[in-house]
């Protein structure tokens, strides 16, 4: 009987696959792989080790990587964040024994190369991308490459938004990249995933797993949505800022966005019979 399983999910193919699914998964070789962290400003994951091949997300400096094969300057694995597998390009990993201690709590932010603002920018972070803190001077915190990053620009870990909505917001006018999740683009359920983690809730990557996931449907009847509420459509998500506007990562502008609602389900009515999937709820 051949393999059943979400290869987004599942770490394996018919010649490898992870340890832990020796009992469930069929497959010619089995490892248990090794957990590295993206050591660059971002990584895109591909779905084949070709940087031609479609980008299915990115992970952001300091998220972990479970590595199952390395070959040919591409590593197979999944990431820890959502379980998300796929190729990462071997470079964007390293190995450090010092654990991340503080966030990027701003849309963007600057490496620099000194703690001084006029030293050379190395790279610039996005928001929710983790670093380990070393050494003060002045304003600025060193990090574990070396470089500088304004202090203030900081946050520990465990210090969450309160309002994801919010934080979705500070999105707005931001390019619309399929599988991307930095603030230079990112795609409808990447802006979902990432206003959510930074409140401290953890959301699978896709809109499908997210409308599985997230929160309790509600009625779909656009007079009893509630601001934060998701509005699921197929294919696509976004965020009620308010009674009749819906704040998406969409290809009409392609960036982040808002609009009125009843325009964006009278666009998707053109090509699908029913426009909204499900509306699911966060909040008790």
């Amino acid at each position: 009987m051949p393999n059943q399983y979400d290869p987004r999910l599942t770490p394996a193919r018919d010649d490898l696959a992870a340890d832990f699914l020796r009992s469930t998964v069929n497959a010619a070789n089995y490892v248990k792989g090794a957990t590295k962290c993206v050591a660059a400003a971002s990584a895109p994951l591909h779905t084949s080790p070709d940087a031609s091949s479609q980008r299915a997300t990115e992970l952001l400096m300091g998220e972990a990587f479970v590595v199952y094969e390395e070959k040919d300057g591409w590593a197979w694995g999944q990431a820890l964040m959502d379980d998300y597998v796929g190729y990462v390009p071997s470079a964007t990993l390293g190995v450090t024994d010092d654990p991340v201690s503080h966030k990027v709590a701003v849309l963007r932010t600057f490496v620099y190369a000194e703690p001084d603002l006029k030293s050379q920018m190395l790279e610039p972070l996005s928001l929710g991308s983790m670093v380990t803190a070393g050494n003060i001077h002045d304003s600025f915190t060193q990090i574990q490459n070396g470089g500088w990053i304004f202090t203030d620009h900081l946050k520990t870990v465990s210090d969450l938004e309160g309002d994801y909505l919010t934080t979705a917001i500070r999105f707005i006018g931001v390019p619309y990249l399929w599988g991307g999740r930095t603030s230079l683009g990112l795609d409808c359920s990447g802006l979902v995933q990432l206003a959510l983690q930074a409140a401290g809730v953890g959301a699978p990557r896709d809109t499908d797993m997210q409308e599985l996931a997230l929160g309790r449907e509600v009625d779909p009847n656009p007079a009893s949505m509630e601001r934060g509420d998701l509005v699921f459509f197929p294919g696509h998500v976004g965020i009620i800022v308010d009674q009749g506007t819906l704040l998406h990562a969409n290809a009409w502008d392609m960036m982040v966005s808002p609009h009125p609602l009843r325009f964006v389900v009278a666009e998707i009515a053109k090509k699908h019979e029913q426009p909204i999937t499900s509306v699911r709820r966060l909040t008790k």
